[in-house]
């Protein structure tokens, strides 16, 4: 005996048939059935068969504007949803993206703000639509300058200072795009405040250790001056060009005790665009008649006089050079002075206290170079008195 699947096994299965086709097909073989009873009954009345004639034709009709109307409701469903779909995308970008965005109409005022804007700029979301940029912004001007920038053509990229709503001052990187929608306008903020000090740090760190190379390059080439016997002009001379790129002098003295409180010029070096004139004539100098070498003396970090015009008991101490402002350290061997080392310009307030600091680093390798070359010389002479006496031994001996 067959199964009831059995006998079905022939028939098609009407699964997945939509219902408009089943209703479609039933109203076209009701439209054939009346047209045929009408074809039979009624055959010698056409007006009868033309009015079933138009009957089946609206059938017709209605059938293909209901099909039409399904399948206007799908594309719109399938539209709705694939909008609904992408707007949820970018909903979830424009809220969950961590730089601030806002949307700005002609005036530059917010029409729209994602919670990161809220965040970096210090108000709820409420209060930020409807603002305008300016009453953020740290400078007066730079709402204009950012007006002509969103309005200009393509994205437009750079930095600017805001002001929070606590009053709070943060810098923040900025892209904008002019006219993405009508008369709308993107702006991206990011805080770059942080970054920007981190930068300042670095910079300054990076001036500070270019210093200290600088000046261990400056001891360095004054160190290595003791290395060499040479004749204390050229000592000096070198001692006074390598500190020139770094204390900025237009005139350079060495001033060195001959007896107790009196200096002589053992060396005078003019800079002036890079040239070098050297004073032939040795000038002493009586360091109690000038406070501020009797001062410099006694003071084993130097002196700084930034304006010598401030100062009422100032007097220059050489004949050709008027000074604005003098800087000046003590030459020390041990616990004994052996001389200054002195820089002048014109100009007032040209010298700083890390000029200072520097003439003060120098001045050790300085009066050790001092030193080396006075011992030099003394060789030099016992040298050329020795020559001269084996030169003539009879004199030597009488």
């Amino acid at each position: 005996m067959r199964s009831p699947d059995h006998a079905l096994q022939g028939v098609p299965s009407l699964r997945g048939v939509s219902p408009f086709r089943v209703a479609a097909a039933g109203i076209a073989c009701a439209a054939v059935a009346l047209a045929a009873a009408m074809l039979s009954r009624f055959r010698s009345q056409p007006s009868l068969i033309l009015l079933g004639i138009a009957v089946i034709v609206l059938c017709i009709m209605a059938l293909l504007h209901a099909r039409f109307l399904q399948l206007a409701q799908t594309r719109f469903l399938l539209t709705r949803e694939s909008l609904d779909r992408r707007d949820y995308e970018f909903h979830s970008v424009f809220d969950r993206s961590l730089d601030a965005i806002l949307i700005l109409d002609d005036q530059l005022i917010c029409q729209e703000a994602n919670p990161a804007a809220s965040r970096l700029l210090g108000v709820d979301h409420h209060r930020l639509v409807g603002r305008s940029m300016g009453q953020f912004s740290a400078d007066s001007i730079e709402p204009s300058l950012l007006w002509r920038r969103l309005l200009g053509e393509g994205p437009y990229r750079g930095r600017m200072e805001l002001l929070r709503a606590d009053g709070a001052r943060i810098l923040a990187e900025f892209t904008s795009s002019a006219n993405m929608l009508p008369s709308r306008h993107l702006l991206m903020l990011r805080d770059s405040t942080a970054q920007v000090r981190a930068e300042e740090v670095r910079s300054r760190s990076l001036a500070v250790a270019k210093s200290n190379f600088l000046e261990a390059q400056v001891l360095r080439n004054a160190t290595l001056a003791l290395t060499h016997s040479v004749p204390m002009n050229a000592v000096l001379d070198n001692l006074l060009e390598n500190v020139h790129p770094f204390i900025p002098y237009e005139t350079a003295h060495v001033l060195l005790l001959e007896a107790p409180g009196r200096l002589f010029l053992a060396r005078e070096v003019c800079s002036e665009i890079g040239k070098t004139h050297r004073s032939e004539f040795a000038e002493t100098v009586d360091s109690g008649a000038f406070p501020v070498l009797m001062q410099t003396l006694e003071q084993r970090g130097g002196l700084l006089v930034s304006d010598t015009r401030l100062e009422s008991d100032w007097r220059s101490f050489t004949r050709e050079t008027t000074a604005g402002s003098w800087l000046g350290v003590p030459l020390y061997t041990e616990e004994e002075a052996i001389g200054i080392l002195s820089f002048v310009h014109t100009s007032p307030n040209r010298f700083t206290a890390e000029h200072l600091r520097l003439a003060a680093s120098l001045a050790i390798p300085a009066s050790l170079a001092v030193q080396n070359a006075r011992l030099h010389e003394r060789a030099e002479i016992f040298r050329a008195e020795l020559e001269r006496h084996l030169s003539n031994p009879q004199r030597t001996e009488n």
